[in-house]
């Protein structure tokens, strides 16, 4: 017979209690395979506790594998295999060392937006208005495109914005760069070369590996990517309106020859990474390379990180009308990967002008953090040794430092006195072809005049004296 002591004064209930020394006799090896239980009655009334109780406790045991009930004969334990011990050798520790951890007094990341001027009251008061009025018509379904109202306003903003038309049924919407590119190597094939850009954003780079194509980094010059570089690439990832992170705006005159280059092989295509298009400081927008694609080469992609908030997680693509239609015929089982709910607000967003608001006062704001961060340059002990390169666009630029001083030993010095910058070198795969640029790339969106101001304090105790 099965005999405990129950604990009345513990918040675990008695069912539970039961069925924990049930399990862990079995574990034990106690009771053995086949062992007949106590019928429920039985054991209710040799525990002196109900029969619910003791049912409860059998439940939980059939359910997770531990006894079975036969029909007419009662309760049985199940064979139990105990778990083979794992050599030290063979143990994966699940703790992994995370890149730079370390808290910074100012951290000049570029990943990074405004947390203080994030619209909350406007994008709290749509969220509440969609789901009383209208999330109950959309609660089942998402188009495995995505929502076709969000398409049909991101239709508008290019054309208004971008100089791009298009229609809401070429754009794809998806959760990232990444879920995105995973969808275009599907569509385009694995088989092809994907050129990216190096310096850049070298995750696409891992990102077009690790999905099983082949990549290769392509050089820059002063007009933007090297066009004598794409002699052995089908694709090419570029960012023409503010390459990350040299800031170069790629010419007209350059733009018309990867068009052309485009165009000399049906395998050929241009992927538009609009990186932080919507912040031009300086003169009218440049329009997107998209808008001069005659012969439907080019593969548009932008997302609401930078405009709203990295951690939205939507992005979308304008596909050519070749890809749309083997994606419709191909990939339409898939399913959008963002939220509904996230779709309709940030659609609500832009139709109420909310977000076209929202973009000019963060492009006023922006714009006076990058003007007081290089006025303090400017007019600090630095200002003879550096040069601001790439400032007219995006949410980052960098400094030039005239030395020859190891780039290293200057970040170096900086991250020890609390100021964490990167060097252009942490943009590029074959670091020995930059090693004779010191060149810093900060990013400031997120940082207050206050930071600033701490910042190139740090910087010219850490670089004056050895400048």
């Amino acid at each position: 017979m099965i005999t405990l002591f129950f604990d009345y004064k513990s918040k675990i209930p008695l069912y539970e209690q039961l069925y924990n020394h049930i399990k862990k006799s079995i574990v034990n090896m106690e009771l053995k395979a086949n062992e007949k239980l106590p019928s429920k009655r039985k054991l209710a009334n040799h525990l002196k506790i109900s029969v619910i109780t003791v049912e409860s406790a059998y439940n939980q045991l059939m359910a997770e594998g531990y006894i079975k009930s036969k029909p007419k004969s009662g309760f049985y334990v199940l064979p139990y295999i105990r778990l083979n011990p794992v050599s030290k050798e063979k143990q994966v520790s699940i703790i992994e060392k995370k890149e730079d951890q370390k808290e910074y007094l100012v951290d000049f990341r570029t990943n990074q937006v405004d947390s203080l001027h994030f619209p909350y009251n406007e994008i709290s008061k749509i969220e509440r208005d969609v789901l009383l009025d209208e999330y109950s018509k959309h609660i089942n379904h998402v188009d495995y495109l995505g929502y076709y109202d969000l398409r049909e306003r991101i239709t508008e903003f290019l054309f208004e914005y971008r100089g791009i038309k298009t229609n809401p049924e070429s754009i794809v919407i998806g959760s990232g760069s990444e879920y995105l590119i995973s969808l275009l190597i599907l569509l385009l094939g694995r088989d092809l070369v994907y050129g990216v850009e190096e310096p850049g954003y070298l995750k696409n780079y891992r990102l077009y590996l690790d999905y099983g194509a082949n990549a290769l980094t392509v050089g820059l010059d002063e007009s933007g990517i090297d066009i004598n570089q794409l002699n052995h690439v089908d694709v090419v990832h570029v960012t023409p309106s503010h390459q990350f992170p040299k800031g170069i705006v790629t010419t007209i005159a350059r733009r018309i020859e990867l068009l052309n280059w485009a165009n000399e092989n049906e395998n050929h295509y241009i992927i538009e990474d609009d990186y932080d298009s919507e912040f031009r400081f300086n003169g009218n927008p440049i329009p997107a390379m998209k808008g001069l694609d005659k012969a439907d080469k080019v593969i548009y992609m932008n997302s609401f990180s930078k405009s709203i908030a990295p951690s939205l997680r939507l992005s979308f693509m304008v596909l050519p009308k070749k890809l749309m239609n083997k994606y419709h015929k191909s990939f339409s089982y898939f399913t959008c990967s963002v939220p509904m709910i996230t779709q309709m607000i940030i659609e609500k967003f832009m139709k109420t002008k909310g977000y076209e608001k929202h973009l000019n006062r963060m492009k006023i704001l922006y714009k006076n953090k990058r003007d007081y961060l290089i006025s303090l340059f400017e007019n600090s002990n630095l200002k003879e040794k550096i040069e601001i390169i790439g400032e007219e666009a995006g949410l980052h630029f960098l400094i030039k430092i005239n030395t020859d001083i190891k780039l290293e030993k200057l970040i170096e010095r900086a991250k020890n006195l609390g100021v964490r910058v990167n060097g252009i070198n942490e943009y590029c795969l074959e670091k020995q072809k930059v090693q004779t640029e010191k060149i810093i790339v900060l990013g400031y969106s997120h940082l207050e005049n206050k930071d600033f101001e701490i910042a190139i304090k740090l910087l010219e105790k850490a670089w004056v004296d050895i400048l």
